[in-house]
Formats: structure tokens, sequence, C-alpha cells
């Protein structure tokens, strides 16, 4: 892999969200997005024409194998992730995976074992986490400022038109609310309790097609904290996340995006911390740093917390008797 200073990336993948990556890729932080891959090579092609990337692949093994790409970004299909991943972390490459990271905590420790095999960082984009907001809010709160975290309650609901052939709506790519928004929404739970929930309940509803379109949940963890979570496709709503503490609450709005948050405290008294929002190019720059570092994990999103995010919704799945066909497959 290069030692050079200028970090090289590739990218599996040419839908909406590889070609906002590509727009918005840093155009300084001494990096360079240098390959694409897809399974259909006229899409690659066009891809690669559009943004100037000089190397266009025809699958995720042939970009792995180029000894000059240090990371990869992963933008395919949640249902195809763990493939790719392990293709990538097999040849020595840091991986930012699109969120949902995996389908299950079971491939997830089989990637993340892979990631330990070779040294490498295994990281999810999940675009929420690297909001500057986020660890703002974590460290005051941690801190005790607040007094001691009580519950934590998060809304997250989409619109989503009904499509039976759209991907929120396939099995085979991996679709439903759990996986579009629920990583965010319980990202945001696991993120601000003390420690991770050791104890779920959830109720969940499974549509025509075979997917979840909206759930609820109730978190507790070893303090004692408790969350509630609301995720949803077919009803919009704010996507608010509320920390309550003993001595005042933080309210993020629009938290996917957040980028501002209220304190309020009981007297009535409010302070406002407000922050420029990022794009994708932060989670970039953010695997950039911890490379050049020398880490082995993600200081912004922790593995480990991609991995809570997964046991939760491992349980949920588990309570409505929800698991897809293709979880039983092996990427051996």
């Amino acid at each position: 892999m290069s030692t050079a200073k200028t970090i090289k990336w590739g990218v599996i993948g040419t839908g909406w969200i590889a070609n906002h990556f590509a727009e918005v890729f840093p155009k300084s932080d001494n990096c360079e997005l240098i390959a694409v891959a897809s399974k259909t090579p006229q899409h690659a092609h066009e891809f690669a024409d559009k943004y100037g990337i000089p190397r266009v692949y025809a699958s995720d093994e042939e970009l792995a194998s180029d000894p000059s790409i240090d990371a990869v970004y992963i933008a395919t299909p949640t249902s195809a992730h763990v493939p790719n991943i392990l293709t990538s972390l097999g040849q020595g490459k840091h991986v930012l995976c699109e969120k949902t990271i995996t389908m299950n905590v079971e491939q997830l420790d089989k990637c993340i074992a892979e990631a330990e095999r070779n040294n490498v960082i295994l990281a999810e984009g999940l675009t929420s986490i690297y909001e500057d907001v986020y660890p703002f809010m974590k460290k005051k709160i941690s801190s005790g400022e607040y007094g001691k975290v009580q519950f934590v309650t998060v809304t997250c609901g989409s619109d989503k038109p009904y499509d039976a052939t759209n991907r929120y709506f396939s099995p085979a790519l991996g679709g439903g609310a759990i996986f579009d928004i629920g990583c965010y929404a319980i990202g945001f739970a696991n993120y601000f309790m003390s420690s991770y929930p050791t104890t779920v309940r959830s109720e969940g509803l499974i549509c025509d097609t075979g997917v979840d379109v909206k759930s609820a949940y109730v978190l507790r963890n070893k303090e004692d904290e408790l969350a509630t979570v609301l995720i949803g496709l077919r009803g919009k709503t704010e996507k608010i996340g509320i920390i309550s503490c003993e001595k005042a609450f933080v309210r993020i709005e629009q938290f996917i995006r957040g980028h501002k948050a209220t304190v309020t405290f009981p007297n009535g008294r409010t302070e406002v911390y407000d922050f420029p929002v990022t794009d994708l190019d932060a989670e970039v720059k953010a695997l950039n740093s911890d490379i050049r570092a020398g880490r082995r994990t993600c200081s912004a999103c922790p593995i480990e917390l991609s991995r809570s995010i997964i046991s939760v919704l491992d349980t949920a799945r588990e309570q409505w008797g929800y698991r897809f066909a293709f979880e039983e497959e092996k990427h051996d």
C-alpha cells in the first residue's frame, strides 16, 4: 500500500451517494480520488469522465488489487456491503462504508476481524456522527455540567412513496426503515447514553414487500438511562434528538445533519451552540487523519459504536422474527 503523504481513494458503486461523495471529495487535505469500480462498465466510465477519475475497474476485486489505493469508499446497496468490505480489507485497504455498514452483528464481526488481521481501519459513513455538534455536546454532557443523563428521545420519520420496486421497499437490496434511517436514530441514542444499551424492547411493522416500515424502541443501559426511539418510512417527522439530564435538556434539531444544539435549564434560560454543517468530505478528512496518525480505528465514528447500533437492530428484528434470506449467505 502507498506510504506517500497523499492518500489515494477508490470508490465502489456509481449511484446517487457515490456521485455525492465524488462531488464533495476534498480538494485539499492531500488526498485524491483516483479509481471507481462498477459491475456496469458504462456507468463506471461515465462516472470517471464526470469527475475526472483516471482509473476504471469492472469489479471490487480489480479495484482492491490496485496497490496505489490506500482507502476505499463503499457506496453499494446494504446487501452488497459485506463482500465489498471483505474484498477491500483483504487487500490491505482502509474502508469507509456507507450506512448501514452490515445487516447483522455476525457479518460485522467478520469484517472487524478482517480489518484487525490486515491492520487497517474499518469505519461506517454514518454522516450524523461526523457533525461537529456531536462530540462538542457529548463532551459537555459527559463532564457532568448538566447532571446525570436520565433519558434520550429520538424521532426520525421519512415519507417515501410506496413503490415495491424501489430500494427502500426491496428485501433483495436490504431495504426497510431500519437499514435506511434506523441506524441514525439508534446511533443518536447510543452515542449520547453513558454506555451502550443492554436491554432492548421493540415493536415493528412489516409491509407487503417484506421490509419494515415503522418501529418503536425502548432501550436501557447499565446506568438505568432510558431511550425511546421512533422510526418510519411512511410518515415524515422532524428529526429531533433530545438528551434529558438532571439539570438541563439538550435538543438537536434535524440531527442527521445536525448543527445546532439548544440547552434549556429549569428556569427557562437557554444556551445555543451552532456549528457549520459538514458533508461527506468530513468523513474523508476524518479517516485521512486517522490513517496519517497510524490509528486502527476511526476516532470520529468508532466501529464499536456501529456494532452497538447493529446489535440493537439485531435484537429488535429477532423480537419481530424479521430476517432476510441472503443474510445466511457465507462470504468466505
